[in-house]
């Protein structure tokens, strides 16, 4: 159920979005509280929480302002349930990141100090919460009270003790402080009023990512590398190299003990999880090989082993023997594109970002999702044209299939040239050959029954079913075609720099009029209710007018309330206009370009397209927050009060039944 709530204009937008999935994502951080809720951080700042030792996920709250924040590490105050604080850097090297904190289990996080810094690690001490310890990238800070205030105790501006991965307190002694960096680790016994270099036994130049301290025996240590898994049985003096994993899965990114039985020991590595049951003598792997593990924790009350992985959250009842998805509720998957059936606004594809290229589908509006068949090499974006699904290729090219997806075919793409032969006769004569090409497919449209494609290599266009494009347009339309678009009669051509229009299905193009000082071209709409008019996205923003006879000055930019930044291509529905910008935020304008408002998304990544749901309903895909669906217009809205130009009207938006 999501509750949403929109004031137009002049007001504001206040609502929830509800996800709709894939469920699944990469997880970065977990943690356990005391309490029993479970946490999980990602790598855009979201937090999620599991109330019920990780079977079900709902988001929290979100650390900073700022979408590439990675919460690289999660820690529950030991002393106060619902107090955590989250490491964070951001991935804008510039940006740096922070520590933060929450007093509320994870609902609101404020900065708590190291501002500017990227922390890559945090940990907190056993006998006092109020001692934290950060590693960051110029070094070690601590704090003795709680993040009020820090101090740096690694020499500032050392060229080894910098770049940390990790970090360790003694459970006895607080001045005893373990760091973990790029190159080797280190130990201070006083504080930080020196270190000690402590690689002896290590192979050179390991990336310390984890550090762990027996529970039962403080002096001995393991450390997780990008060279291995050690154990030192003397406080980091010496090290020994742990046999049994495979060196392709080594680059292991935590190491745990077992709370309950401590000479049992878990390495989540790129190539599954590792089990020890003898202190790290043998190891055996508990999950597939492509399993890439992130984060592991356990479930205090539940007994559960949770495996963050690349893909979701994976759960054990039986200390590893067996695990099952646990990611119900934990939609954060990475998607590069999406399409929505014309007759079946319920039957959706997504394309997931990955070197698979997954293609997954919902028939019933997000409800529930399938693997579905997907073309020969990996899908990158998917468009539907009548009942035609069309995936772009990874590499390029494009397949195309029915709507049921049952079986791709390749789209072939001929490059015709001109070649010279020599007859018999002595007498030079021309021919035409054939070349296939791959070309980056960026964009979709269709005219009649003849289908075009914008790509990296010109427009091509061919018969809907015939399975073979050519080049059009060629004469006058070269090298990267940014978008195409058809109003049904017209056919528009977006590059760079120029517009092109065919009124007879691409065997002529005339080059139209396009605004001064704006940028690069992006997309090109057009808009219904005014035959003529176009909407064209640039990099300097939207800009709205009629090409076929408007000099570049005649085009109007689109400012109340819409930044002049780049935007994906707009949806233009029955008295509503909807675009993605590059900001992350969605903007609607119910007057036709004249105001716009933004649709708060502070709980959702940053938006990247949007197709219409149904009447009043979009969908919104997210950089990292999956498909989500928003009810802009309730069905007793829909007809008197959008359109209306009415200031003071008010839309209640209602709650999502379907």
């Amino acid at each position: 159920m999501a509750m949403l709530l929109v004031c137009w204009p002049g007001g504001s937008f206040a609502q929830t979005w509800k996800r709709l999935g894939p469920e699944g994502g990469q997880v970065i951080s977990l943690a356990t509280a005391d309490s029993g809720e479970i946490f999980l951080g990602t790598a855009d700042g979201h937090v999620f929480a599991s109330a019920d030792g990780g079977t079900s996920w709902a988001v929290r709250g979100h650390v900073g302002q700022r979408w590439d924040a990675v919460v690289q590490a999660l820690v529950a105050d030991s002393a106060e349930p619902k107090k955590m604080f989250a490491a964070v850097w951001n991935q804008d090297p510039a940006a740096g990141g922070g520590v933060y904190w929450s007093t509320d289990a994870g609902a609101t996080w404020q900065q708590r100090g190291l501002e500017g810094e990227a922390v890559r690690a945090l940990a907190q001490w056993r006998r006092d919460s109020k001692v934290l310890v950060a590693g960051t990238k110029s070094g070690v800070f601590r704090s003795p009270d709680g993040g009020e205030t820090w101090k740096r105790i690694s020499p500032e501006g050392d060229e080894e003790l910098k770049n940390l991965d990790s970090v360790a307190i003694d459970p006895q002694d607080l001045n005893v402080i373990y760091a973990g960096t790029y190159h080797l680790p280190w130990k201070t016994t006083d504080g930080g009023q020196h270190w000690t270099a402590i690689g002896a036994g290590m192979i050179d130049d390991s990336d310390i990512m984890s550090l762990a301290i027996d529970r039962s025996n403080p002096v001995k240590i393991f450390a997780s590398a990008c060279s291995g898994i050690y154990r030192s049985e003397n406080g980091g003096e010496q090290w020994t190299k742990l046999q049994g994993i495979p060196y392709a899965s080594r680059r292991t990114q935590q190491i745990l003990q077992d709370p309950e039985n401590l000479g049992v020991w878990f390495a989540g590595t790129t190539e599954g999880l590792w089990k020890s049951a003898d202190g790290g003598e043998n190891w055996e792997r508990q999950t597939e090989r492509d399993v890439a593990v992130n984060a592991i924790a356990f479930a205090n009350r539940e007994a559960r082993l949770l495996v963050g992985t690349d893909e979701g959250v994976r759960a054990s009842a039986n200390g590893g023997k067996s695990f099952i998805a646990s990611e119900a509720g934990f939609s954060h998957r990475v998607l590069s594109g999406f399409a929505v059936a014309e007759e079946d606004r319920d039957h959706v594809l997504v394309v997931e970002e990955s070197g698979s290229g997954k293609i997954l589908e919902s028939k019933n509006g997000g409800k529930n999702w399938r693997e579905t068949k997907a073309p020969k090499g990996a899908a990158v974006r998917v468009f539907v044209i009548g009942d035609l699904w069309i995936a772009s290729l990874r590499g390029g090219g494009a397949a195309y299939s029915d709507s049921k997806g049952q079986r791709w075919r390749d789209l072939r793409f001929l490059a015709r040239t001109a070649v010279r032969k020599q007859p018999v006769s002595g007498k030079r004569t021309a021919a035409l050959a054939d070349r296939l090409v791959k070309p980056e497919v960026l964009a979709v449209t269709a005219v009649d029954e003849t289908l075009l494609l914008a790509t990296d290599e010109g427009l091509w266009g061919g018969r809907i079913r015939e399975g073979v494009v050519w080049r059009m347009g060629e004469q006058s339309i070269g090298g990267r075609v940014q978008d195409v678009w058809s109003d049904g009669k017209r056919i528009f051509a977006t590059t760079g720099s120029a517009v092109f229009e065919s009124g007879d299905v691409g065997k002529r193009w005339a080059s139209l009029g396009v605004p001064d000082g704006a940028g690069n071209l992006l997309w090109l709409r057009t808009d219904a209710t005014q035959s003529m008019r176009v909407l064209l996205g640039t990099q300097s923003g939207i800009f709205a007018g009629d090409p076929s006879v408007a000099g570049s000055h005649l085009w109007r930019l689109a400012q109340a309330g819409l930044p002049a930044i780049a935007t994906e291509p707009a949806l233009l529905l029955d008295g509503l206009w909807v675009v993605p910008a590059s900001n992350g935020a969605v903007y609607v304008s119910r007057d036709e370009g004249k105001d716009w408002e933004r649709l708060p998304n502070e709980s959702v990544g940053a938006a990247v397209d949007v197709r219409e749901a149904g009447p009043g309903r979009i969908y919104v895909l997210t950089k990292s927050d999956g498909l989500q669906k928003v009810v802009l217009v309730p069905e007793t809205a829909r007809n008197s009060q959008i359109g209306t130009g009415s200031s003071s009207s008010l839309v209640k938006l209602y709650k999502e039944r379907r």
